[in-house]
């Protein structure tokens, strides 16, 4: 076994993007756009070949001040070295071969919190595991927008009319975000960040400007009152983030009316599934979304403090909502 560290995207092998799969969020071009927009973004990337093959990786970076019990009413701010991307979305930063073992050993040895996140399953020997925030996927199985509201049971399609009447001022552009994601939208991300409890990182104003994404913004009149942003994977659509003017939410449905525009882009541009993310996930289950489980790997490099990890691991993790939401017709009740 071999093991290469380095500190730059520009410096890792082709045979990177080949072991990373789909991962879009894992590519050396997206993990460059990182470097390049995010100031606090320090990664190491680690290499572990087999002989000559590439066989196992992940990226760490440090972060201060994350409250380790957010899923709780508890706040509790530690400094950790997360194996995670740099901005908040539900894919892993980890791939793991024949080598496993000796990718967890290096993980454990580094010092205080460490914590692996968006795994598809629990199997980490060592590890204190528990679920995070779940992915909501919606799978496109529409003709179009009207064709979802059609398929959906009375109580659905109901609160979907009510939203799209009472958004009816709005008018959704697409805009170019390399040249027209102004300060006045990044203000609007800054609000939903603002209220949400589950937050690892700000993401800067120049993340939003990568060529890579489309943003469609929500005009009432000439004023942006909120905006997504979204990222094409290969069939999927990936929901990132979203900006909104809350002192517009509730009169107009903004909010809402942009995850309907979500679901419109999804099926106009040919999506199979869109990604809604692991935020919100009650409105988004009435969608019509389905629940991925998705699962975090805590380990200190204290022995008892990663006991401590171990025992109260259960009681800070993620917490799914039970309820089943039958939302479309045909669906067992």
């Amino acid at each position: 076994m071999r093991l290469i560290k380095t500190r730059r995207a520009a410096e890792l092998p082709p045979e990177w993007d080949e072991i990373t799969g789909d991962n879009v969020y894992l590519k050396r071009d997206f993990l460059s756009f990182i470097e390049r927009t995010e100031r606090d973004y320090r990664p190491t990337y680690h290499l572990f070949y087999d002989g000559d093959r590439l066989d196992s990786v992940f990226l760490s970076h440090p972060r201060k001040g994350y409250n380790l019990t957010m899923f709780t009413k508890i706040n509790y701010k530690v400094s950790v070295t997360f194996i995670y991307l740099p901005m908040c979305v539900t894919r892993n930063a980890i791939v793991l071969g024949k080598l496993k073992n000796a990718v967890l050993d290096e993980i454990k040895a580094i010092k205080g919190y460490k914590m692996i996140l968006n795994l598809d399953d629990r199997d980490m020997p060592g590890f204190a595991t528990g679920l995070t925030c779940p992915k909501c996927i919606l799978d496109l199985n529409f003709k179009n927008l009207d064709d979802y509201f059609l398929s959906m049971r009375s109580d659905y399609r109901n609160r979907a009319k009510k939203v799209m009447n009472r958004s009816k001022p709005l008018v959704i552009r697409e805009i170019n975000g390399q040249t027209d994601f102004s300060e006045e939208l990044y203000r609007l991300y800054l609000n939903v960040l603002g209220k949400s409890r589950m937050r690892i990182e700000t993401l800067s104003r120049e993340y939003f400007k990568g060529e890579m994404f489309r943003i469609l913004v929500a005009y009432y009149g000439e004023r942006p009152v909120g905006f997504i942003q979204l990222l094409a994977n290969g069939d999927e659509l990936i929901f990132e983030f979203v900006g909104v003017d809350y002192s517009y939410n509730e009169s107009l449905a903004v909010y809402h009316r942009l995850l309907y525009e979500i679901v419109r882009y999804g099926i106009d541009n040919g999506f199979k599934t869109v990604d809604f993310g692991q935020t919100a996930d009650d409105i988004k289950l009435k969608l019509g979304c389905r629940y991925v489980y998705l699962y975090a790997a805590l380990h200190h490099s204290n022995r008892i403090m990663n006991g401590l990890c171990k025992r109260l691991g259960p009681r800070i993790e993620y917490k799914p909502i039970k309820t089943v939401y039958r939302v479309f017709k045909g669906e067992e009740k």
